[in-house]
């Protein structure tokens, strides 16, 4: 047996994502294990329609994957994909809509429902420190939002790539506070601890804040196929009001924060503190732009003013 070596775990590596609410939520708690993970290969594929604008009039992302092609990835057999694609239907995570004239028909991903009733418990993580317990006020969907979203779909993270700029902190797996994991530029406002006052975040965002919690709880609550360890970063109430002043200060809008989330590696260690830092650079680019322009503008009606006084 040939050992892999880091490099090829955090480079190379192609995998599907498990929802972990699949393992941990009552009613999915009777579905077989091949079930969800025939859901995983079908999410992925789902991701990639929403690359290619697979939307139908109403909002929802289709995808067709035929069984020839899941026989294919699978060996499974036919017999077997059916009684799966059943199974899935009957947990309300799959449906299948004909379209005749022989053409394959369109497969819909159902969102993983997640009730107060189940008797759901996340898993708190031991790798994160007091500044950030992963919990949250209400259990939510840890699915990304694939039937329906209040944003426009940005381009999503193909598993076969992981593409980044980011090297330092980002992959360290280091429980530090979140001012240690990020070099604020001067000036910038102080979001290390929650006893700190975060400027009131006007309702219209929270649905947009929604959406991106659900798309990062959805990407970072997963079960590590590799080590077989589920990996638990949520979102916190505090964390959401965080990103929300880039939005409400306008600085970025929220198809630009859902695209980063996309762009932080899964195997990332401090994706909180990565897509803050990505936030916080959006932030400073920006306020130079505007500068410049000022600038830009002073000089021009400096310029027009002198030519009217000659």
């Amino acid at each position: 047996m040939e050992r892999i070596t880091v490099e090829q775990v955090e480079n190379s590596e192609r995998f599907y994502r498990l929802p972990k609410a699949l393992f941990e939520l009552d009613r999915y708690k009777k579905m077989s294990s091949d079930s969800k993970f025939l859901y995983a290969i079908l999410k992925d594929r789902a991701e990639l329609s929403i690359k290619n604008k697979w939307i139908d009039s109403e909002g929802c992302v289709y995808f067709i994957f035929t069984i020839d092609e899941l026989k294919e990835m699978t060996g499974w057999g036919k017999d077997k994909i059916i009684k799966l694609k059943k199974e899935l239907a009957k947990f309300e995570l799959l449906e299948e809509e004909r379209k005749g004239l022989n053409k394959p028909n369109r497969l819909y991903l159902g969102k993983i429902k997640i009730e107060l009733s189940t008797g759901f418990k996340p898993v708190k993580s031991t790798e994160v420190g007091k500044s950030e317990v992963r919990k949250s006020e209400k259990p939510n969907s840890r699915s990304r939002k694939i039937r329906s979203l209040e944003v426009d779909f940005p381009e999503p993270n193909d598993t076969d790539n992981s593409d980044t700029d980011y090297n330092g902190d980002s992959m360290s797996r280091k429980a530090n506070p979140i001012s240690k994991e990020i070099s604020s530029p001067a000036g910038a406002m102080d979001l290390s601890t929650p006893e700190e006052s975060v400027k009131y975040i006007q309702p219209e965002y929270y649905s947009l804040l929604q959406v991106i919690a659900d798309r990062y709880n959805g990407k970072f609550t997963q079960l590590d196929l590799f080590t077989g360890e589920f990996q638990n970063y949520k979102l916190t109430h505090y964390q959401k009001m965080m990103i929300g002043q880039y939005l409400s200060d306008g600085y970025v809008t929220s198809g630009e924060v859902l695209d980063i989330i996309e762009r932080i590696p899964i195997d990332s260690e401090s994706p909180l503190a990565y897509l803050l830092k990505c936030l916080e650079n959006l932030k400073e680019e920006r306020r130079l732009e505007a500068k410049m322009i000022a600038h830009r503008n002073a000089e021009m009606k400096y310029e027009d003013s002198g030519k009217a006084v000659v």
